[in-house]
């Protein structure tokens, strides 16, 4: 299969060293864009070539970045019944997501998201109890100010975010409340929101970008058991209830120990090839992992109705 990757040279070498790890894969082009330009620059030969070139040489195609000429690439690489694997970040609104959906569907190909957030929670999954058990979760973000840096967009972060509640919850979202503050800028740097789903868990969900030292935790609660872990040290704590005991127990049995974090973009791209291979299918806005995007869209959008401004 003829693979094309479009994105940043750093973007484009990690997704290399992944896809060289598989078989029957043939990088047939990496093509980069600098701002709002209407051609990509192939690294390879280092001239200029329009999306309808890229398209007329893969099977397949990776875009790993946002912007008006990936946009239109993913489109018109649907359109031509090419398979497509982008990150949640790249559509700028839902209307574009529904449009990609709707455009894979029409060309019966595989559309497919990739995890923005860099987090795998599969050893996470293997770790606990079956995740249908799953009451509530708790999940802090909080970022270490600094005046040297800027901190990654409040939105980016959220999306992030979402995805690993996506990953844990595997049901449909019935409710969101949330509420926003800023207290150096326009924009929200404290956001504190709840999310219920069709199945009667529950999230809590506390972000914040002004915070005096990094923290990013999340606490998961189960039928029986506790699970906190540390996404910063992937260090987790499980706490299970000890029903049989004698007066002289201890009602919970504490354990200790790390997570092991595996390659999540080799499992992504992996799971995208082996979609391709057992057949093209139409897969839903949840199946394609665009879950996440929309959940962040939402909690935004309440946001911006609720956010008090400090500033």
């Amino acid at each position: 299969m003829n693979v094309g990757i479009a994105g940043t040279f750093s973007a484009i070498n990690r997704h290399v060293f992944a896809l060289r790890k598989m078989q029957n894969i043939r990088i047939s082009g990496r093509w980069s864009v600098n701002g709002t330009q209407d051609k990509a620059t192939d690294l390879n030969s280092q001239r200029k070539i329009r999306a309808e070139e890229i398209i007329e040489q893969s099977d397949a195609l990776i875009i790993t970045e946002k912007g008006s000429f990936y946009n239109q690439l993913a489109i018109l690489a649907l359109r031509k019944a090419r398979h497509v694997f982008l990150y949640p970040s790249v559509p700028e609104s839902l209307n574009e997501v529904y449009q990609l959906i709707k455009t894979a569907r029409e060309a019966n190909v595989i559309l497919q998201c990739g995890r923005t957030g860099q987090f795998s929670m599969d050893s996470l999954r293997r770790s606990m109890h079956d995740l249908k058990d799953v009451r509530m979760i708790e999940l802090q973000h909080v970022f270490k100010i600094s005046g040297t840096s800027e901190s990654a967009p409040i939105s980016d972060i959220v999306l992030g975010d979402m995805e690993i509640i996506h990953n844990l919850i595997k049901a449909r979202n019935t409710n969101i409340k949330a509420k926003g503050l800023s207290m150096f800028s326009t924009m929200p740097e404290i956001i504190n929101s709840r999310l219920e789903f069709d199945n009667g868990s529950a999230v809590n969900y506390y972000c914040n970008k002004v915070g005096t030292q990094n923290e990013h935790n999340i606490t998961i609660m189960l039928k029986g058991s506790v699970f906190r872990y540390s996404l910063i040290n992937n260090e987790i704590s499980g706490w299970y209830l000890n029903k049989n005991i004698n007066q002289s127990d201890s009602p919970v049995f504490i354990e200790n120990f790390r997570i092991e974090q595996t390659d999540h973009l080799y499992d992504d791209l992996s799971s995208f090839f082996r979609l391709i291979h057992s057949g093209p299918a139409f897969l839903s806005i949840y199946d394609s992992g665009f879950e996440s995007f929309v959940l962040t869209d939402r909690i935004l959008e309440k946001v911006s109705k609720t956010l008090v401004q400090l500033v």
